[in-house]
């Protein structure tokens, strides 16, 4: 629990969103865009949103008393199950199948459709055998600076949880790199000498 407890890898965003009935609106967008369990399924990823405080806690429950609004603050979680099929024993089973295959063909070679449709049947049986990975994610939004915290900095989840809080609120977050910060701090006064820094060459030839 990264933002509430122990160390913390923060991403911050940038994010403006404004429609009129913004709480209700943020409601019924959250409500749409929930976590859906993938267990009993041969899907490889679900990603959407959850409480922030119980990756477990997907159900519309936890919206009951609006939970997740500690004004200007919102709090949400945002739930990444993920599951892969190891190539090693993908390539296993597809042997498997196919020996089983020609054995009912008198060992007559099978077409290379058959052999796909085969190496399909297997990795949908291992998907359906494989526990799906869970990650949660701490999401915190300053409404009233347009400020965003993402508990992560792991590029992967980062894409996860841009391309959700796109499709969620219908509003683009924009990183906070160093280089805008900068800029912010600067003011307008300082920031053309911002624009005419280079990086420094540490390089020296040794003669």
């Amino acid at each position: 629990m990264g933002l509430f407890k122990g160390a913390v890898s923060l991403s911050r965003y940038q994010v403006a969103c404004e429609v009129k009935g913004f709480w209700d609106f943020v409601d019924r967008r959250v409500r749409a865009n929930l976590f859906v369990d993938i267990d009993d399924s041969t899907e490889e990823i679900s990603v959407g949103w959850c409480s922030a405080h119980d990756a477990l806690d997907t159900e519309k429950t936890w919206l009951a008393y609006a939970g997740y609004r500690l004004e200007p603050h919102l709090v949400l979680g945002m739930r990444v199950d993920r599951r892969r099929v190891p190539g090693a024993l993908l390539r296993k089973l597809h042997r498997q199948e196919v020996a089983k295959a020609r054995a009912l063909r008198e060992g007559r070679p099978l077409s290379r459709t058959e052999r796909e449709d085969l190496k399909e049947k297997a990795r949908l049986d291992l998907l359906l055998r494989t526990v799906p990975s869970t990650v949660l994610v701490e999401v915190v939004w300053d409404t009233k600076r347009g400020e965003l915290w993402v508990a992560t900095a792991s590029r992967g989840l980062l894409d996860y949880f841009e391309d959700l809080f796109r499709r969620t609120f219908d509003a683009v977050p924009v990183p906070r790199i160093p280089w805008l910060l900068a800029g912010e701090l600067a003011g307008p006064a300082r920031r053309q000498a911002l624009e005419g820094l280079r990086p420094a060459d540490l390089y020296q030839e040794v003669a």
